[in-house]
């Protein structure tokens, strides 16, 4: 994954220690993603939260 797709991965599934990890900070990570890609992460972070519901569901 190239850096952008890493943080944006990161802002999608709300995990902070890996944008520390890459030693980026919030500000910086929206501004490295961009605002077309920003405003594509709460409806990612919405379909990998329903997915994840119906798989605990069908467990």
């Amino acid at each position: 994954l190239s850096t952008g797709e890493k943080l944006a991965a990161a802002l999608v599934l709300n995990r902070p220690d890996w944008l520390a990890e890459m030693n980026y900070t919030l500000a910086e990570t929206i501004e490295r993603v961009g605002p077309q890609w920003l405003a594509l992460i709460p409806e990612a972070a919405r379909v990998l939260e329903y997915e994840d519901e119906h798989a605990a569901g069908k467990a």
